[in-house]
């Protein structure tokens, strides 16, 4: 019983050592981020628009390469972009719109390693505490410092991230009636991924306005 107890001390003492504040947690999941992003980074959000529905998304990026993958009703939309380019193809139409934007390629130019920017200043425009917890996961609740009056950032966040990696789970948000999910935030990306390569659509007819 001695054993038992000095074991639950140690424990509980350790525990207290490396108590963290929901700040300092968001911190490490965003140096986290960081160092994967050169990687190439993908992210599924779902947004739920009242009347329009349910609009899905995955964003991928890689260096000046990025691809988002759009589903809304029963329309399928892919974008491709690199620099000032842009490849719009629509599934259902089997069609490729080709533009050319020089006000993207300034953005994308200042924009390199994938920038996918969704947590970069959680910290300094919300007050963040720690919900609940258990041996996987923080759930922290974010809520937008009362002198922050920029209607851009929703009034609460929660967000879940693991306990061992300190990997982003799971964000969720309400905004003017819009509810969205952003889930599987992974790493890990080849070239084939965030590139339009006509050769993988068979019969595509392709408008090019460049």
């Amino acid at each position: 019983m001695k054993k038992l107890l000095c074991f639950a001390i140690a424990f509980l003492s350790a525990t207290m050592s490396f108590a963290q504040t929901g700040a300092e947690i968001v911190r490490r999941m965003n140096e986290r981020i960081d160092s994967r992003k050169a990687d190439g980074i993908s992210v599924i959000a779902e947004v739920k628009i009242p009347i329009v529905g349910t609009v899905s998304t995955k964003t991928s990026a890689l260096g000046d390469r990025k691809r988002v993958d759009v589903r809304m009703k029963e329309r399928d939309v892919i974008t491709f972009s690199q620099q000032d380019t842009t490849w719009i193809y629509t599934v259902q139409d089997n069609s490729v719109l080709i533009t050319t934007d020089t006000i993207m390629s300034k953005v994308n130019s200042s924009n390199q390693e994938g920038n996918i920017d969704m947590f970069g200043d959680i910290v300094e425009v919300y007050d963040i505490t720690i919900k609940s917890q258990n041996l996987v996961k923080w759930e922290l609740v974010c809520k937008r410092k009362k002198g922050n009056k920029d209607d851009d950032y929703p009034k609460n966040i929660t967000l879940e991230v693991r306990k061992d990696t300190y990997e982003f789970i799971s964000m969720t948000t309400k905004m003017m009636g819009i509810s969205m999910v952003m889930r599987d935030l992974k790493f890990g990306l080849t070239q084939k991924d965030v590139t339009f390569n006509q050769a993988n659509y068979p019969g595509v007819k392709v408008t090019d306005q460049r």
